[in-house]
């Protein structure tokens, strides 16, 4: 009984001197379709090469409409090509790329595609939501910028405030008892580039005050500046300082409140 050639094996290329089996065959097999009639001289597994013409010794033997080697003894059709049969020599490359390429007008400013999104500067790019983060600088503040956050929820902060997505808390666990070198580092990048997102419009930085991960030194390091003032810090607070819990929840949203109309 002949078995169905795509079933069982598949062709890379149409130049291709082999084929690749999908399922391990026995010797006496027999395949055909896809222009071949072919009988299985011995058992080849799955993944393996199985030959689909006879290749004299020397010549080149193709895969994925490349060269991969050379036959180190005959190959008849059905064979099983590996490395006892298959070798590897030199041959010249062809390597003009591109010489068929062909150049095309360039396009006028007004016809660029354009989407409705929201420029965000120099180094920013551009986004496609409008969001406000608080973003805690320790796993301590992360209750304070939810607090912060759930302020801002509602209808009728979407009714006053259309043109804003959201205002989220970005939290985390760590921030405290890490170590001052990689671990921080690590932590830094990942803060400074949520604050940085094209997606968020603008953010506040909320910290406890005694943590290892001190806001302004992540501040310094990366560079960051007030969305609404770029030669000014970013908007940062303490929970230590300010005095307690429900202080700094007063003043993150007080802050929040002040810029949300700016954005």
């Amino acid at each position: 009984m002949n078995l169905e050639f795509s079933k069982y094996a598949v062709r890379l290329h149409p130049d291709d001197h082999v084929a690749v089996l999908k399922k391990t065959l026995k010797a006496g097999a027999k395949l055909s379709g896809e222009g071949v009639e072919i009988k299985v001289r011995v058992t080849i597994p799955a993944g393996h090469k199985l030959a689909l013409m006879s290749l004299a010794k020397g010549e080149s033997v193709a895969k994925y409409g490349q060269i991969i080697g050379f036959a180190i003894q005959d190959i008849e059709v059905g064979d099983h090509v590996h490395s006892h049969n298959l070798g590897m020599g030199d041959f010249g490359r062809d390597y003009r790329i591109g010489e068929l390429h062909s150049p095309l007008d360039s396009i006028n400013d007004t016809d660029h595609r354009t989407f409705m999104g929201y420029n965000r500067g120099p180094g920013r790019k551009s986004g496609t939501r409008n969001y406000i983060a608080i973003i805690s600088s320790v796993n301590c503040s992360a209750s304070v910028s939810k607090y912060i956050a759930e302020h801002f929820k509602g209808d009728d902060f979407k009714r006053s405030f259309p043109h804003i997505d959201g205002v989220m808390a970005l939290t985390h666990k760590s921030g405290c008892s890490l170590l001052p070198d990689e671990p921080l580092e690590v932590l830094q990048r990942v803060l400074a580039g949520m604050a940085v997102h094209p997606n968020i419009a603008g953010y506040i930085l909320v910290g406890l005050g005694c943590e290892v991960n001190q806001i302004p030194h992540l501040i310094r390091k990366h560079g960051l500046t007030n969305p609404d003032d770029p030669d000014s810090a970013p908007i940062h607070m303490n929970i230590q300082t300010l005095g307690g819990i429900r202080k700094t929840v007063e003043a993150g949203v007080k802050s929040l409140t002040g810029f949300l109309p700016k954005l």
